[in-house]
């Protein structure tokens, strides 16, 4: 069984069905894999097959870390969208009441 092949079996044995692995040997020189949520594919850089391997296993548990850790951060990213939003409009208001006052100190002098 070629290297490749026995990744894709492990995934599934993992539980993850739907994703596929490409082994690119070589392929980058930055890291030793990726994982593409999107597209749902994992891509394992290692040229040695025993590190391909674990750089897969941990490929598979960045997955299935992101899949708890990602629905706090979306409600962690929409607070603070909120957050924004209404400061904004405070700041807003801040700025026009302001406004007139320095309007009228400047025509008084």
């Amino acid at each position: 069984m070629e290297l490749q092949e026995k990744m894709n079996l492990t995934l599934k044995r993992l539980g993850l069905e739907d994703w596929t692995v490409l082994w690119d040997p070589g392929g980058s020189e930055e890291e030793r894999g990726a994982t593409y949520p999107d597209t749902k594919l994992i891509i394992i850089y290692d040229k040695d097959q025993e590190a391909a391997l674990e750089t897969l296993i941990h490929e598979y548990l960045e997955v299935k870390i992101k899949e708890i850790i990602n629905p706090y951060l979306a409600t962690i990213n929409a607070l603070l969208r909120a957050i924004e939003k209404i400061s904004y409009v405070e700041k807003e208001k801040a700025i026009e009441s302001i406004v007139p006052l320095i309007l009228r100190d400047l025509v008084e002098n």
